[in-house]
């Protein structure tokens, strides 16, 4: 008799399909599809569980129509709240992602510029003999050879850029990709097509002039050979200084042979149709010598470009959205950091530097019931090195727990404190008023600490702007880009850190002339953004502008310094001595002195004022932002909700789901409820191995009872042992055939996601991979 194998289930492998296992809605819907009963009990049971569908119905309705926004607070939240948040959402995020796009656009525009003008200027120029003779004519193709960047995702992006402006520049454009040109036929195949839609051939009708709009071509048979090209261009109109630009996208992803006959059969016909060939290249120059041969390559006439600028994109964009304020959400450090490694050290993707990123806003939106806060915020237009707000009365009326939620804070709780130190009996009643007075709150309180968090923001900007003018009179080794500054000023104290010790160390270097240089690019720095708000600042007593004032007098006359010194009673300034014998105290603190002989003790003095008032100024406008109200609200912290979604571990979820099974398939069967007590099941029940699991997940159980050999026989025969207890459950036992296929499935699946492999040791024993749980 011939065994029958079981047909496989949906739900036997693991790596088949992913399923979803549906609410009870669903269920409640199939209970009023089913046909109406004669009992009354029957009837009015059906009437409820229709009902209850409806009911859940409408709730499904409402969250697809407000985009997936519920009401938070355990449901205390207003509809009118819950609206404004999804409002918000969509007002912050659609200019936000324009502002981003346009950024990349821009930065990574002067890489595209410089292809389209190599492509423009290829083929113009005749070569002559050292005698004056045209030189005789030599196949050479023009080839840009473009660095798109280690990261893939956005190759497309980068290569659609330069397409696009390639068409603007009257180009016939031809887009390859490996996965389509796995030969030479089907590599000339894609080419021609894309460029007889280009040049409008077989279309019936004229030409759009953009290739890669399909294939173009209306008949069948057509020879693809390059001798068509030919023919095509010379019978065309193409317009007046055109190319025909081949791209090759991901040139690592292409076979080495089949890019050899392409180059060899393209030089062939450059003299007569002007192809250029663009390799695009994720890892190095020294790809191109490897892939290809000598022949080869002496027929490429090749310039190297940098397309991708991802570092500068990254600065650009932390400039706009953090530094300067062009979102009213900024990033904790914590937050922050985690957002600058997946993009330093991982994948320089900025791609997935804007999903995380917008994520982190969806989740601040959906998530957070205060804010709503943010509505009270306006963005202006952008003044000069910052963003400029205004504060506007909230749009709608917050309920008693978003007023609570704003009282426990603990950044709210210290500016109380803080009034109350500063006012005394007149903050003491504001505090007392605000605590109990829930319209006071919002109409007055409220306003005032979102002034002070805009006034800190503003200042911010400017100190980081002071501190990049500080970093362009030191070398270039000891600049930080504008990222580490942000993450510096956002993580620490900024005096605290070590690049604030050679920042310091840099201004106490200077002499007068380099001083006045620095103080003039500050006053142009605090003169560009006419509408800055230092209120914030000036609460901890630093005045920046009559600091900076001060500077500049002193520098201009040294000689004022020494009146504050006691040469104004009885003492002239003649009397003063230039220079003074420099002392071990002085050489110590100082050691350019040895090599300043030209500075002054009156320049000195001043120059050393000057460089406390500085750091008076950096200190203020850096100050940590856990000192702002309401920074727990806008700066967002969730770095772990951002580390688990964006930097996913799939060993760490392929082995709990082999290994506990029953949590992900939630299922009854696999809980070991019919082998052990309801009371002491749960420890007993995840080691305890039941004939109903899965099969990869009894292969996986199994294999970690085994050491690094494992041998097949006995792995089988376990298997075997484990599965044929299936009898206690189906009313017919698995023959051995079965049981086989079923072993062979799961440990191919086991060799798929990893957990094993072959080893040519011992033909009957794999090898494990994996160990731990």
């Amino acid at each position: 008799m011939v065994d029958t194998y079981k047909p496989m289930d949906v739900f036997d492998s693991m790596t088949e399909c992913t399923f979803i296992l549906k609410p009870t809605t669903q269920q409640s819907q199939q209970q009023k599809q089913q046909p109406q009963k004669k009992s009354r009990a029957k009837s009015a049971a059906g009437r409820r569980s229709s009902m209850a569908a409806g009911r859940e119905d409408n709730a499904d309705h409402d969250i697809s129509a407000n985009g997936g926004f519920v009401p938070l607070l355990q449901g205390k939240e207003p509809v009118e709240s819950m609206e404004l948040r999804r409002r918000l959402f969509a007002d912050m995020w659609t200019p936000l992602e324009h502002l981003l796009s346009e950024t990349e656009k821009r930065v990574n525009n002067e890489g595209v510029t410089e292809v389209c003008d190599f492509v423009s200027a290829s083929y113009t120029r005749v070569e002559t003999t050292e005698k004056g003779q045209l030189a005789s004519p030599f196949a050479e193709i023009a080839t840009a050879v473009v660095f798109s960047g280690v990261n893939t995702g956005d190759h497309s992006n980068l290569f659609q850029s330069l397409q696009d402006q390639l068409y603007e520049n009257s180009h016939y454009v031809v887009m390859l990709e490996s996965q389509y040109c796995t030969s030479l036929p089907n590599m000339l195949k894609s080419m021609l097509e894309q460029v007889a839609a280009g040049l409008g051939i077989g279309t019936g009708g004229g030409s759009k002039g953009r290739a890669g709009g399909g294939t173009g071509v209306g008949f069948k048979g057509i020879p693809y050979d390059m001798s068509l090209l030919r023919i095509w261009w010379d019978e065309a109109t193409p317009r007046k200084g055109s190319r025909i630009v081949v791209i090759l996208q991901d040139f690592e992803g292409f076979g080495p042979l089949v890019v050899d006959d392409f180059i060899r059969i393209a030089a062939n016909y450059c003299q007569d149709v002007p192809i250029v060939v663009v390799f695009g290249l994720a890892t190095s120059y020294e790809c191109v010598h490897q892939s290809l041969t000598k022949a080869s390559i002496s027929m490429l006439n090749v310039e190297r470009f940098n397309l991708q600028r991802s570092k500068q994109c990254i600065d650009t964009v932390i400039r706009s959205v953090f530094v300067e304020s062009a979102s009213v959400l900024s990033f904790g450090a914590e937050a922050y950091k985690s957002l600058l490694d997946q993009f330093l050290l991982y994948s320089f993707s900025i791609t997935g530097f804007v999903k995380k990123l917008k994520f982190a806003i969806m989740d601040f939106f959906y998530a957070q019931p205060l804010s709503v806060l943010s509505a009270m915020v306006s963005r202006l237009d952008q003044d000069g090195n910052c963003a400029t707000f205004s504060i506007r009365e909230c749009p709608i009326r917050l309920c008693q727990e978003q007023i609570e939620l704003i009282r426990m804070q603990r950044s709210v709780q210290r500016f109380f404190d803080k009034k109350v130190e500063m006012d005394g009996d007149d903050g003491r009643k504001y505090t007392v008023k605000a605590l109990v007075d829930d319209d006071f709150l919002q109409d007055s309180v409220l306003p005032e600490m979102l002034r002070h968090l805009v006034s800190y923001r503003q200042s911010y900007s400017l100190g980081i702007s002071m501190v990049q003018a500080i970093q362009d009179t030191m070398p270039e080794a000891q600049h930080k880009p504008l990222r580490t500054l942000h993450y510096y000023g956002i993580s620490q104290l900024f005096d605290e850190g070590t690049h604030w010790k050679t920042l310091s160390a840099a201004i106490r270097r200077m002499k007068v002339p380099e001083m006045e240089q620095l103080l003039t690019r500050f006053d142009s720095i605090l003169n560009s953004s006419d509408s800055l708000d230092l209120q914030y600042v000036e609460t901890s007593g630093t005045d920046i502008k009559s600091l900076l004032q001060q500077a500049r007098e002193l520098v201009a006359n040294p000689d004022q310094t020494l009146k504050d010194e006691g040469y104004g009673e009885g003492k002239t300034l003649a009397d003063a001595p230039s220079k003074r014998i420099r002392t071990r105290t002085d050489m110590d603190n100082r050691p350019f002195l040895l090599f300043d002989n030209s500075s002054t003790d009156q320049e000195l003095r001043a120059l050393d004022i000057c460089c406390g008032y500085i750091e008076s100024i950096l200190r203020a406008c850096l100050s940590p932002y856990q000192n702002v109200p309401l920074y727990e609200v806008f700066y967002y912290r969730h770095s772990f909700l951002l580390d688990t979604t964006f930097s996913a571990q799939p060993r760490a979820a392929v082995q709990t789901a082999l290994g506990k099974s029953q949590y992900y398939i939630d299922c009854d069967c696999c809980n070991g409820s019919s082998a052990v007590g309801d009371d002491d099941r749960d420890d007993e029940a995840d080691e305890r191995i039941m004939p109903s699991m899965n099969d990869t997940s009894i292969a996986y159980r199994l294999h970690q009872e085994c050491g690094r050999m494992i041998n097949l026989y006995d792995w089988y025969s376990a298997f075997s042992s484990v599965v044929e207890q299936e009898s206690t459950f189906m009313p017919k036992a698995p023959s051995q055939s079965e049981i086989q296929a079923r072993f062979l499935r799961a440990s191919e699946e086991m060799r798929f996601l990893g957990f094993i492999k072959s080893t040519q040791r011992k033909t009957d024993h794999v090898v494990r991979l994996t160990w731990g749980h």
